[in-house]
Formats: structure tokens, sequence, C-alpha cells
């Protein structure tokens, strides 16, 4: 099994690329999973030796190439330089990836509205970029054709390349006090751009009818005329039309991913699943069977207390894909795990089921303790 490990440019840069490889080196680390294009976010660093919290706006770590068209990433404010190269050159033989954001970034949604996921009432849900736009595929592309021109990166893996979804992970300061359910959150999320209905039409599908459908069911589930507990494939069986306007953008995210495929050439290429549970990816329009044809991996963010949870959320996953390696990612930490032996547990348990790769998540977001509980479980199965 190799081991990987999430984290961020600022945090090698606090600490030293070269400490923070020794470290990493010691507790057993072979890789290092490196944000490059991130969501917004606030960041407290319990170990770093220059801050204990980081706030910054949806970002890129490096300095963006020229070809990007009408969306390009933002370089971080507070970065003098270019933090990836930077960082890259700092290390010597850890193994350097690119954790990619793509569609998660609420900076350019707010800049650009018309590029965003429209919801069936004629909202702009700024915090995601609909990848039915031709701008957002050309902006994608773009991103991993840049990553990959880069000499650090073993590996480019893809986070949130899809249609996100309903209430966007969390907004700052996010105020939903009706209870919408797995049932209220696809369908909040299901997109009524005017690509995404010319894309429908273009099938046969009516695309009006299914806004329609989609805007009644979300107030029936607000006014408790539809429970927010009906399970989301079976409302689906009971509205074809709005099925069929599903298929459609499962098969645009698979054209896109070819695009993507092409973009990455020779390097790696993963995509993050598991969201919004694992084995329900078709709610972000993810057709993992689809997409299997263009990525070399899948990746796993099993965030649970107990092995038998991971393995749970592992099987859910395992059954939908075909013949593409699933790798998992762990949170030996607050708020999911407390005690060192539920870390080695859930690590022995991976090892026995022959996962290739675990990745823990994150190393400058987790206390000392949490790193020393990552150390002991790797030293079990090596």
């Amino acid at each position: 099994m190799e081991f990987a490990m999430w984290a961020y440019p600022w945090d090698l840069l606090d600490e030293g690329p070269s400490e923070v490889e020794r470290r990493l080196r010691d507790i057993g680390i072979d890789e290092l999973n490196l944000a490059t294009n991130y969501h917004t976010v606030q960041a407290f660093t319990p170990h770093s030796p220059e801050r204990r919290t980081l706030f910054a706006r949806a970002s890129s770590y490096f300095e963006p190439g020229p070809e990007y068209g009408d969306l390009e990433p933002v370089p971080y404010e507070g970065m003098n330089g270019d933090w990836v190269a930077d960082a890259a050159t700092g290390l010597s033989d850890l193994t350097l990836n690119s954790w990619t954001v793509g569609c998660h970034n609420s900076r350019l949604g707010m800049a650009n509205p018309e590029y965003t996921l429209e919801s069936a009432h004629g909202d702009d849900l700024v915090f995601g970029l609909c990848p039915s736009q031709p701008a957002v595929q050309t902006y994608l592309s773009a991103l991993v054709s840049d990553l990959s021109s880069r000499d650090e990166f073993a590996r480019i893996e893809l986070e949130t390349f899809d249609y996100f979804y309903g209430t966007g992970f969390g907004w700052h300061h996010q105020k939903i006090h009706a209870r919408l359910g797995v049932l209220g959150e696809f369908l909040l999320g299901l997109c009524f751009c005017p690509h995404c209905r010319k894309n429908a039409k273009a099938a046969g599908v009516d695309a009006e009818r299914v806004r329609s459908t989609v805007a009644d069911t979300i107030d029936d589930i607000v006014a408790g005329d539809v429970s927010h507990e009906h399970p989301p494939e079976e409302w689906l069986a009971d509205h074809s039309t709005v099925a069929a306007y599903v298929d459609v953008r499962e098969r645009t995210l698979a054209s896109l991913y070819a695009t993507l495929a092409d973009a990455a050439g020779t390097t790696s290429l993963g995509y993050y699943v598991g969201a919004p549970e694992p084995g329900r990816e078709w709610v972000v329009g993810a057709d993992l069977q689809a997409l299997s044809n263009h990525v070399d991996y899948y990746c796993l963010p099993a965030y649970e207390s107990s092995s038998d949870a991971v393995i749970g959320a592992y099987n859910a996953v395992e059954t939908v894909i075909d013949d593409v390696p699933l790798h998992i990612g762990l949170l030996p930490g607050h708020p999911a795990i407390d005690d060192e032996a539920t870390v080695v547990d859930i690590v022995e348990t991976l090892d026995s089921k022959g996962v290739p790769r675990l990745s823990f998540y994150n190393y400058g977001l987790l206390p000392e303790q949490s790193l020393e509980w990552v150390e002991t479980a790797i030293e079990t199965v090596s």
C-alpha cells in the first residue's frame, strides 16, 4: 500500500518544504497531494510556526498560463511568486501530486454568474460553475493542461469537476431552515442554465417540463407534501422526463472527461468520488462506469469513524465502478476519529482489503497527536 498526505502550500512554506518532507518521510508518507487550485477556505493550522489561521478566497497557488479564455484561475493575493513552484523546489524525492478543485469556485461564480448552475427557480448558484457551459469546459480543460505541463506533478486529482450539488458544501453564514434531504439537495442543484436546457432539447427532452416539475417538487418538500427522506432513485423512476434530463448531463460530463484525459496527456488522472454520498455520484452528474474510460483511478474520501463505516463506503463505490483502482482518503482526527487504535484498525482493514493507496487529510490541519497516529498505523502494515 502507498501512502499520501493532503497539504496546503502555505503549510510547506511556513515550515519549510525540506522540513515537511523529512517529517512526512519519518511518518511513512510517500506522496504529497498539494492544493493547487482551491475553493474559499478558513484553515486552522495547529502546528504552523507562522500562524494559527489563514483565510483565502477561491484561488490558485500557482501562476496560470495564458490559454484559458473567459474564465481563468485567480492567483491568491497573499502569494508572492508561485507557491507551487516554491514548494516543489524545496522537495527532493517526495512524489508531488496536484490536488485541484474545479467547479466549486465562488469567486469565479460571483464574478461570472452567467456560467454558474441555475436552479429550477431561476437562481444562480454561484458556488458552482456549470460544466455544460462551453466557457467552463474550456476553463477546466485548460486548468488540467496547465498543471500537466508542469514537471512537478506525477498525478492530477480532480475535486468537483462535476455538477456539484444543492447547497454547495455550505456557504459562509449559510441559512437553510427547510429540511431538503438528499432528494431536495439533488433537485436544488439540478442545473437549468441555457446550455443544460439546450443539451436536453437536442436529446428530445422537454426541459421546461422538467424545470416545472423540479421546482414544484422542491416546494412540496419544503411544505412537507413530499418526504425529504424519499430516495431520489425512486422519485426519478416515477418521473421519466426528469430521469432523461439527468441522463443527458451524465453524457455531457463523460464527454468533458474525454477532453480532460486528453489535456492530462501522460499525467495520471484521478477523480474524487463519494459526494454527496458514496454510490450516489450520479447526483452530481457522474456516471462512474462511463468516466472509467477517462480516468486512471478514483479516490474516495471516507472520513468515517470506524473500519466498518469506511468499508461500507468503499463497497458502495466499488459496486458501481468498472475496472478502475479505488483509492481511499481518511481523516485521522476531529471530528471523525478520536484515538490511535481506530486509525490503526482502519488502515489494517484497508490493507487487508488490497486498497492500493491511502491518503490522509490534512497535514497542516492535523494536530501533532494525529500525525503520530498516522505514523503508528503505517508502521503496523509496513
